[in-house]
């Protein structure tokens, strides 16, 4: 057979014209050396590798992803073992535009020209390829695909199942006949709301399934974080009220990220510290852009740092609620021996706050005690809890914070504005 039209169509652009003469060729060929193809082998084609993060940055593929443990960056995500394909999570921003995949065929023939169709045969997929024409094709090599379709436009986890169907025209028509080979492959993606910020520039895929769950549906940085915190505060961790220790991390920057994955839904101590790094890391993963943030106490009285005094909080966990957290009683007749020496929460670039830690009383008296300003007074019972969730840093602070307080029977101190007694410090932190 003369193949000089196939030469000639190698180096032609894969127009719809001549697709549809490349398919024409295919059905012609089969005819006209029939008795050969009788004799011989059909092609078959499947995939065998296919990766969806292929170059840097993320303009044209998919984003670059962490094993669950943060150390192996994700590539390939599907590859072809046997009966048992082994298929890792990727990760795209919501409604990203363009997307390519690069695909790697194995066959029983080593050269052939392709048509390649890709549709999605269950769930939600991320795009489709009609009539890609690959001419004079290596088995094993590499394919880039432009995948036509839209992207959710919310943050999630989601499924779906993808069929090929190749047609292959063999360029050893003597041996191998053409043929249409069908396969599935199925794969999960998350879709983020923007790029990654640090700590999770690059987000570990067990960060993904927790922060992409808890935030599901939402397209607002406002809404995923605030889902966010209220997960992490329900997460089954319950506050350290000896002395408000840190569970995952002694430092401001440094944050134990396995092992609090390890201890997520079961009964572990945790602080301010522990809570706020983990709002940071779960939130930053889909891109949010909140920092560490601490309030410090420049409270001394008789020389005990006893720190600032608080209103009416139901810390995370089984903890009881308290206005007087690292003593007793838990609320009495408000003359406390002690208060927040510090406090960490996340926040983002606007002075907002999120706080996993606690709940504060936004009832009409939110220190629950009666008449303590400036006396001692009897306990009030009743609270009007909110979960601190975008919340104006003055406004948090105003909640949180008694301005009223007696210590120790000497003397009262009257903050006013909680910025009068402290100051606030905003680090960076890295997680392990």
């Amino acid at each position: 057979m003369d193949m000089e039209p196939f030469k000639k169509l190698s180096n032609l652009e894969p127009t719809g014209k001549v697709k549809k003469l490349v398919a024409l060729i295919f059905l012609f060929s089969c005819c006209l050396y029939g008795r050969v193809a009788w004799a011989t082998t059909y092609v078959t084609v499947q995939p065998y590798e296919i990766k969806f993060n292929y170059e840097a940055g993320y303009s044209n593929d998919a984003l670059t992803i962490k094993d669950d443990e943060g150390g192996t960056t994700i590539v390939p995500e599907w590859a072809y073992n046997g009966g048992s394909p082994v298929s890792e999570n990727f990760a795209y921003i919501k409604n990203q535009s363009d997307r390519s995949i690069q695909v790697r065929f194995n066959s029983n023939c080593t050269d052939m020209h392709l048509i390649i169709n890709l549709t999605v045969s269950s769930g939600t997929g991320i795009g489709t390829v009609c009539n890609h024409f690959e001419a004079n094709y290596t088995a094993l090599d590499w394919i880039t695909l432009e995948l036509d379709g839209n992207l959710p436009g919310s943050v999630g986890t989601r499924s779906f199942t993808w069929q090929w169907s190749v047609y292959a025209l063999p360029l050893d028509i003597t041996n191998y006949c053409a043929a249409t080979s069908t396969n599935s492959t199925s794969h999960t993606y998350y879709t983020l709301l923007a790029a990654p910020q640090s700590p999770m520039a690059e987000p570990w895929s067990s960060v993904l399934d927790y922060a992409c769950s808890w935030a599901n549906g939402q397209n607002t940085f406002t809404g995923a974080t605030s889902a966010i915190t209220l997960s992490l505060y329900s997460s089954g961790f319950y506050y350290e009220s000896t002395r408000g220790a840190p569970g995952y991390g002694d430092t401001w920057s440094e944050f134990l990220l396995n092992d609090f994955l390890s201890d997520l839904g079961s009964s572990y101590a945790v602080n301010c510290l522990d809570m706020a790094k983990a709002v940071v890391t779960f939130a930053n993963a889909f891109g949010a852009t909140l920092t560490l943030s601490r309030f410090h106490s420049s409270l001394y009285v008789g020389g005990d740092g006893v720190g600032y005094p608080l209103n009416y909080i139901d810390p995370i966990g089984s903890t009881p609620a308290t206005n007087n957290t690292f003593s007793t009683p838990s609320i009495g007749d408000d003359c406390r021996t002690g208060g927040f020496g510090y406090h960490a929460f996340a926040e983002n670039g606007n002075n907002y706050i999120w706080d996993a830690t606690l709940r504060y009383d936004m009832d009409m008296n939110p220190d629950n005690v009666s008449n303590s300003n400036p006396s001692c007074g009897d306990n009030t019972g009743g609270s009007a809890w909110e979960l601190p969730c975008n919340i104006a840093e003055s406004s948090y602070l105003g909640h949180l914070i008694d301005n009223w307080t007696k210590y120790n029977h000497l003397y009262i101190i009257d903050c006013g504005d909680p910025y009068d007694c402290g100051y606030f410090n905003t680090n960076g932190i890295y997680v392990e």
